[in-house]
């Protein structure tokens, strides 16, 4: 039996959908191609000046359209999740998405300090002193 195929981020995402998407956060899908490097089926970049702009499936799993944005040289980046029926900016899930990301960076703060100075560096903190 064929096995069915899996694509990046549980979703198949075509060139034409990233094309709207980009037309509507843009205004232009002008430059609009498949990523330059291999095995990039899905993942669609173009550049607009001095930004750079990917149009992906969300790798988190939570099922949407991400845009990627950076300034070429910079650190750094601007990122959105859409719905990938309606198009329309996911504030809920990116809200979802920076509270992990806070969370990890915290985790990794507290690891990397240990528990006691970092409890004592809030405390100093939210004490004022």
């Amino acid at each position: 039996m064929a096995r069915k195929k899996e694509y990046p981020g549980g979703f198949r995402l075509t060139m034409a959908t990233a094309r709207r998407l980009a037309v509507q956060e843009f205004g232009t899908a002008k430059g609009l191609k498949q990523g330059s490097w291999h095995n990039s089926e899905g993942f669609y970049e173009m550049t607009m000046g001095n930004l750079e702009i990917e149009i992906h499936p969300d790798m988190s799993g939570s099922g949407c359209i991400q845009i990627d944005i950076a300034m070429h040289g910079a650190a750094g980046h601007i990122y959105q999740l859409h719905d990938r029926d309606t198009l329309h900016r996911n504030y809920k899930e990116e809200d979802v998405q920076r509270r992990k990301e806070r969370r990890e960076v915290f985790e990794d703060w507290v690891s990397a300090g240990g528990p006691e100075p970092c409890h004592k560096a809030i405390d100093d903190f939210w004490n004022r002193r």
